[in-house]
């Protein structure tokens, strides 16, 4: 299933970010998780509310 995908991607880009010495990085990390977060809870919902 697709929303799986995207959680388990946001999982490990927010570990990735955990380990950054850079903060800028770790920061941008954050935030990319946090778009694959939203796929996630989109690509769960039934066809008819995705639009």
């Amino acid at each position: 299933m697709l929303s799986k995908e995207y959680s388990s991607t946001a999982q490990t880009l927010r570990r990735v970010a955990q380990s950054m010495s850079d903060p800028a990085i770790a920061d941008r990390l954050k935030v990319l998780a946090e778009s694959y977060e939203r796929r996630a809870e989109i690509a769960s919902l039934p066809d008819s509310t995705k639009s």
